[in-house]
């Protein structure tokens, strides 16, 4: 009789786990070649914003100072130092700020739709729709810059090329889907969180490069070239993903296409009360992640006009140089930190380390008045880039294997929601006090950061350490008649209380 009633839950976990192809026994070369699609895409893709920035700030000096001042060699803050110039510069960068919100939103608003359905359809259709969608968006991008460059088009046409790239899901489903492939191709914890670390670091590096290309490409040749590279750049990454990358996720039907049945499996972790005290740590976790990201997007919003404007008066290499400095630098010392620090103290500690550092060098650039001090922000945030990955890792880790697009998908949507709101605060925040006190959006990133490591030190503190779990394991989806030696993270060890965070 028992048989009987166990036989459909068999059936059921085999149907649930057919979606998944077996993991490889060496994820080296997969590792290897989505690096190298991750590279290409975010070196080009991420360049996009800082490329638009300046080619707008240049637009509107032409525009205020009725084309008297030359933007190519030298900033035109630092050429001019009347007070009728100061005002001037005032007006140029509120009116740039303004022009970037617009931008923002026109890929923000769209991506929140689009990033919330993706990442649960992928378990299903695959993979490599996840790539190839957000690089085909970036394509429309550089192609609508590109002709208003050329032809000189009104700023507004920008938008265009813009809300496609916002409907492709932007550069948030592109990490999804690194994301979500690292934890496809990996077979332990601890290689998962490696790899989600490595992908994590991979973005930061290549957004490095980009930024100084961004930088030499402007002063060498012109805004038109500059997009014409990165449009062939992202082209090259299309054609290794199509033809290099190996599908992880068998193809099968979609037996559920309303998207209300995929928005409950995306955010069914913060809802679904059979999972008991976990929920709490999901809400918990995910309210820390939504407030890095507002920290991260709102940063990068206004950063960019920060060093445009005066005391700094930057010109395009050096910000292609700062913002490669402070990537490689904070990059190396999150690699070091994820690797060593473990050894001493919880994945979490550190995370909660980085934020505090990452306060801490917020309110210094907010202060700045000279580049020494701007140059010494990336000293203090050091190891502040390994807070967002472990919480990656930390949310992957909660989950069953075939889960891991629709985790990926929510973490993508609260970042792409946070995103929103960041760009959309910092950047009206910054506009309005940049004729008084610049650096007050800094300061109000400061305490984000602050609430988001008290936020963490709670979970510490209220909750067990996690128990450590070699091999990734996919138990029956049904959740009504539980194995009692399993859990969400595998077999549980004998001896050992079943305590789950």
């Amino acid at each position: 009789m028992d048989s009987v009633q166990e036989q459909p839950q068999v059936v059921k976990s085999q149907e649930t786990a057919s979606n998944l192809e077996e993991k490889p026994n060496s994820s080296i070369k997969e590792m290897v070649i989505s690096t190298v699609v991750l590279i290409l895409f975010t070196c080009a893709g991420n360049s996009s914003f800082p490329l638009f920035t300046q080619y707008i700030n240049s637009c509107y000096w032409e525009v205020y100072s009725n084309g008297t001042i030359s933007t190519n060699n030298q900033s035109p803050c630092r050429a001019n130092v009347s007070d009728e110039a100061s005002g001037v510069e005032v007006r140029v960068q509120q009116s740039t700020s303004l022009e970037t919100l617009k931008i923002c939103l026109c890929f923000l608003i769209p991506s929140v739709f689009v990033n919330m359905f993706v990442g649960s359809y992928s378990d299903h259709i695959g993979r490599k729709a996840l790539f190839l969608l957000p690089m085909l968006g970036s394509t429309c991008k550089y192609v609508g810059f590109l002709l208003v460059v050329k032809f000189h088009l009104n700023l507004n046409f920008l938008l265009i090329g813009t809300l496609m790239d916002g409907l492709s899901g932007s550069i948030f489903t592109f990490i999804l889907a690194n994301m979500a492939y690292a934890a496809d191709v990996t077979t332990t914890h601890s290689a998962r969180t490696l790899a989600i670390v490595i992908t994590d670091c991979s973005l930061s590096i290549a957004t490095a490069l980009g930024q100084i290309m961004t930088g030499f490409l402007i002063q060498k040749l012109d805004y038109f070239y500059a997009s014409v590279i990165y449009t062939t750049i992202i082209l090259l990454a299309i054609a290794i993903v199509i033809f290099g990358i190996t599908e992880t996720v068998k193809k099968t039907e979609v037996k559920e296409l309303s998207p209300v049945v995929h928005f409950k499996k995306v955010f069914g972790f913060y809802f679904n009360k059979s999972r008991d005290n976990k929920r709490s740590i999901f809400i918990v976790y995910v309210i820390v992640f939504a407030l890095l990201s507002i920290g991260l997007s709102g940063k990068y919003t206004i950063e960019i006009l920060y060093e445009l404007g005066r005391p700094f008066c930057w010109n395009p290499v050096k910000i292609g140089y700062y913002g490669a400095y402070t990537t490689v630098f904070m990059t190396i010392c999150g690699l070091l930190a994820i690797k060593l620090g473990p050894v001493c103290v919880r994945v979490e500690i550190l995370a909660v380390a980085g934020m505090f550092l990452q306060m801490g060098s917020l309110i210094l650039e907010g202060l700045a008045r000279t580049d020494a001090m701007l140059y010494s922000v990336p000293l203090v945030a050091s190891i502040s880039s390994v807070a967002v990955p472990v919480i990656r890792s930390v949310l992957s880790g909660m989950v069953e294997s075939h889960e891991q697009g629709a985790i990926f998908s929510s973490m993508a949507t609260v970042d792409t929601i946070c995103a929103f709101m960041g760009s959309t605060v910092l950047a009206s925040l910054y506009r309005a006090t940049v004729g008084t006190m610049r650096g007050m959006a800094f300061l109000v990133l400061a305490a984000i950061a602050f609430i988001a490591a008290l936020l963490t030190m709670l979970v510490i503190v209220k909750l067990p350490r996690q128990p450590s779990y070699e091999q990734i394991l996919s138990p029956p989806e049904d959740e009504k008649a539980p194995n009692p030696n399993q859990n969400h993270y595998g077999t549980i060890p004998k001896g050992e209380n079943n305590t789950s965070c």
